[in-house]
């Protein structure tokens, strides 16, 4: 794992700081996951991973902010251009296009030395690498949490699901190395056997759901299909009882409206389908409405017994195996990744916050590092996601707390070379603070 997290800072052009801190909350992650595990079980019982570019395009944009590109063409046009840029070098060097090799751009970045190779090595119209490449950060920066990492490949599944054609994973692993070789300037063998083991795990999680997404994504629609307007009220109505027999604690959480509930109870059943339909969307989705639940402060032990209950109102309507199957996974998948954000976003500060109390709001930015402190009380980032502690406990009427968050950021604070305070950082995250 050391070898893995030093050669991928150097790939990546990360500091050590920053993929210490990721393997650090990684590490906090796989120690929260316990009330998870025991919710996955009790799942089986019943039926049995900041928009991320892509990887091409990170690629294009740096040729373009260089106006070279690797080949020392023009990147207007990198396909039509680079070609005749080409011919233009041999036929004179009045043309505009002509190839230039003392200009060359060096791919310097693991997106970019990848998407270079795969060319080169003749799998550049390959587009599920693209896919494995925006989501390979956060399955090496994971590797150390089990949990995690089978949600990534989970959520990889999906994406690569989308793709028509044939899928060879160990091409990945080919065009992977040698990107990391050319990167790497310590490379040797034991790079290799821990880069090697290390995607022989991503290629084994992903071959077990391989073809898998599109058979349950057509059973399950099919199911929804057949559903009429009594079915859907009885899906409505029976969640809710057959969870509150679950769990009672959960009643305290559920106040809203006959209607709004009856609301959440249809968004739930669009959301399992819609987890296969467009992946991508649904994550960041997902992870919004998780750091909304932070706001709320749901215990993360109530996920298990909510999709338990939701689980047998499906078995109750269907003796389809596969439709039950795959609304199964899809919620499980949705339940784990709530389950993951909640306990990213549930920092001291919105603790505090969701009892209204300055005295522990107080207390937990005290623990604070001074170049930190503004940024726990203005900005949470799950993901591309983000939420504000002190615009939620403004929304939320936490109005104690709100005000010891404002006194805080406002008291002028000194030390050794300078006098500071978080006005600047306060009026750059919320502009708009006064007025609301």
């Amino acid at each position: 794992l050391k070898v893995i997290a030093s050669s991928w800072a150097q790939a990546t052009k990360k500091t050590a700081d920053e993929v210490e801190g990721a393997e650090q909350e990684a590490k906090e992650g796989e120690e929260g996951k316990e009330g998870e595990e025991g919710a996955s079980g009790a799942i089986e019982e019943s039926g049995g991973g900041p928009a991320t570019s892509n990887g091409l395009d990170a690629t294009q944009a740096a040729k373009k902010k260089k106006g070279k590109s690797w080949f020392g063409g023009s990147s207007k046009n990198s396909d039509s251009k680079g070609k005749e840029g080409t011919g233009g070098a041999g036929e004179g060097a009045g043309s505009e296009d002509k190839t230039d090799f003392r200009n060359t751009s060096v791919p310097t970045t693991y997106d970019e030395m990848f998407m270079f190779n795969s060319a080169v090595m003749g799998f550049g119209s390959h587009t599920w690498m693209q896919e494995v490449l925006a989501s390979f950060d956060a399955i090496v920066l994971n590797v150390s949490n089990s949990y995690r990492l089978q949600e990534e490949c989970d959520v990889l599944s999906l994406r690569m699901a989308k793709y028509k054609g044939n899928i060879n994973l160990p091409e990945y692993r080919a065009v992977m190395l040698a990107s990391l070789r050319s990167l790497c300037k310590d490379w040797g063998s034991q790079h290799e056997v821990s880069w090697s083991w290390l995607w022989e795990n991503v290629e084994r999680m992903l071959k077990a759901l391989m073809g898998k997404p599109a058979v349950q994504e057509k059973a399950l629609a099919a199911l929804y299909a057949s559903l009429d307007e009594a079915a859907l009220m009885v899906i409505r109505k029976e969640v809710y009882q057959k969870f509150f027999a679950l769990a009672p604690a959960g009643q305290d959480y559920f106040k809203q409206s006959t209607t709004r509930l009856y609301f959440i109870a249809d968004k739930l059943v669009a959301m399992t389908l819609d987890m296969y339909k467009e992946p991508k969307r649904m994550v960041e989705d997902i992870s919004a409405l998780g750091l909304r639940h932070v706001g709320y402060g749901i215990p993360t032990d109530l996920f298990g017994p909510f999709v338990t209950g939701c689980v047998q109102v499906v078995r109750m309507l269907t003796d389809n195996d596969a439709a039950e199957e795959a609304f199964r996974w899809s919620l499980n998948l949705i339940s784990r990744m709530l389950t993951r954000v909640i306990n990213e976003g549930s920092t001291i500060v919105m603790k505090a916050i969701n009892v209204n109390s300055a005295k522990m709001l107080r207390k937990a930015v005290a623990c604070a590092p001074r170049g930190k402190r503004a940024s726990w009380m203005l900005n949470i980032q799950v993901g591309t996601q983000a939420i504000s502690p002190l615009m939620w406990a403004i929304e939320t009427g936490s109005l104690e707390s709100a005000r010891a968050i404002i006194q805080d950021l406002l008291t002028i604070r000194a030390d050794r070379d300078r006098y500071y305070y978080g006005m600047d950082s306060m009026f750059e995250r919320h502009p708009d603070v006064i007025q609301r």
